[in-house]
């Protein structure tokens, strides 16, 4: 009686979760036809103000005045932004234009979802960073509202809100919207953070230096995707690289982030300390001794092929690695290694011939 009873429930388990899907996806259609002809009737009248635009003339009053009312919303939001995005390649100048005259909607919005609840908040944020993807769209008078959002206790919404300001921010309101990300109740990647300063469309050089300024103001966690973001966009800051390099009580990340800088911008007075990081034998400081392998491959002498053929001695595997690759990179061959390659550390040798064969493969390659 007992089996009779579970299968019976199996059964009614089973039954119930065939009617969930055939529900769920019966709505799910209905929802995708919803957003369909909401997405046609939005492009008729796209459409019609568009014409109107190659004839000459503006964008009609009552459109703007529709837009505000209807993109309240979020699903005709939605469906407004898809439109643009799908018919945008048809004719740029014109949809350029169009986008250029609907901007007083755009603003009036900002300020409508600023209040609106986290998610519907974020998707406009996301909709405005692509919206402003064009520098001809840059809109000063948002860059204020922006920075509530950025406010926002959710990723998604300071996530897209940077991305925003990324595009029409000055640089004084980027290094302000940053600080405001900083303060450590949304975590973003440091990675996030640099590839977002990287689409930076203004003056990159102005950028970084209100960042600059600021700097003591952020977390490590942020310095530190601000100090990649210069490694790939200055050379001009090897001096306080340098110092950060140098400074014992600074972080570890910033400490490694300067040698990293210092690898791609060579700096005479860096070479001395890169040396030393190498061929310092502490084990706990292989990190150091890594980066600053790989650091000196921009850097030439008898002592740097002197101390990297040393560090492929090294016990970690790190060491060995980023010592074999930067005397590869320095054209360092079979002969001037022989005393590695016939010595007794199979480590060392094994390394260097690994990388040895690696180029000759690559160079096969092409």
């Amino acid at each position: 009686m007992k089996v009779e009873f579970m299968i019976y429930i199996y059964g009614a388990v089973c039954a119930s979760m065939i009617v969930f899907n055939i529900v769920y996806n019966l709505l799910l259609k209905g929802s995708e036809f919803r957003m369909q002809k909401r997405c046609l009737k939005i492009k008729r009248k796209i459409d019609a103000q568009i014409s109107r635009l190659a004839a000459g003339k503006k964008v009609e009053e009552s459109h703007l005045e529709e837009l505000r009312h209807k993109l309240s919303h979020i699903n005709h939001l939605m469906a407004f932004h898809q439109v643009l995005q799908e018919d945008m390649e048809q004719n740029p100048a014109l949809y350029r234009e169009y986008r250029h005259q609907i901007r007083p909607v755009v603003i009036y919005m900002a300020a409508v979802y600023r209040d609106k609840e986290n998610m519907q908040a974020g998707y406009f944020a996301y909709f405005l960073s692509c919206y402003t993807a064009d520098k001809q769209m840059t809109m000063d008078s948002l860059q204020d509202i922006l920075l509530d959002y950025v406010q926002k206790n959710n990723l998604y919404c300071r996530f897209n809100a940077l991305q925003a300001l990324y595009h029409l921010g000055t640089p004084e309101i980027v290094a302000e919207a940053l600080r405001i990300a900083d303060d450590g109740s949304v975590f973003l990647h440091e990675k996030l953070i640099t590839e977002g300063l990287l689409s930076y469309t203004g003056d990159y050089h102005a950028l970084i230096e209100q960042l600059w300024k600021k700097m003591t103001r952020y977390s490590p966690h942020t310095q530190l995707a601000i100090l990649n973001y210069i490694r790939f966009r200055s050379g001009d800051y090897q001096r306080e690289m340098y110092e950060i390099m140098m400074d014992k009580k600074a972080d570890k990340e910033l400490r490694l982030a300067a040698i990293r800088y210092c690898g791609k911008y060579p700096y005479e007075p860096a070479y001395g300390p890169l040396l030393a990081f190498v061929e310092d034998k502490d084990a706990t400081k292989w990190e150091f001794a890594t980066v600053a392998a790989s650091s000196l491959a921009s850097y030439e002498g008898k002592a740097v092929v002197g101390a990297l053929k040393e560090a492929l001695h090294s016990s970690n595997w790190y060491v060995r690695y980023a010592a074999a690759q930067s005397l590869e990179h320095l054209h360092v061959n079979y002969d001037d290694v022989v005393d590695i390659t016939a010595g007794s550390d199979r480590y060392a040798r094994e390394m260097f011939m690994y990388r040895l064969e690696s180029r000759k493969l690559q160079s096969l390659e092409v």
